[in-house]
């Protein structure tokens, strides 16, 4: 059996934040990739009392939650990055970062492939066992 938090843990594990994210905006991530999961996937017996997942739900499940939660965090990120890097006043530009654009976007790109895999791994196969 695991937790909610056990799955913002390994959410932690796979950005590079200097600072902590609001909790609120973490929970808001959480839900929607619970809600995607289950959306792609099927009922996932979650308990939203307890914070616990089913002892039946496997712990690949608290991975690709963190998954989906890391496109959400990567998103975000590349809005901010648009939003910096377009700045431009009749005295000052700031546009040099194309790359930072590009790096960003290729980085959103990998995310979601790899949390499509996740979830493409956990659907049952249609073709039988």
């Amino acid at each position: 059996m695991f937790t909610k938090t056990d799955v913002i843990e390994s959410f932690h594990t796979l950005i590079r934040e200097r600072t902590l994210l609001p909790d609120e905006l973490v929970d808001l991530w959480f839900n929607q990739a619970l809600s995607q999961y289950e959306l792609e996937i099927g009922n996932i017996n979650y308990d939203m009392e307890t914070m616990e997942f089913d002892e039946k739900t496997p712990f690949v499940v608290a991975h690709t939650l963190a998954r989906l939660m890391q496109v959400m965090y990567i998103e975000r990120e590349l809005s901010r990055v648009n939003k910096i890097n377009n700045i431009i006043t009749n005295d000052i530009k700031l546009n040099g970062n194309g790359e930072t654009k590009k790096y960003t976007y290729n980085e959103l790109l990998d995310a979601k492939a790899t949390a499509a895999d996740y979830i493409n791994k956990q659907k049952t196969s249609w073709y039988g066992d």
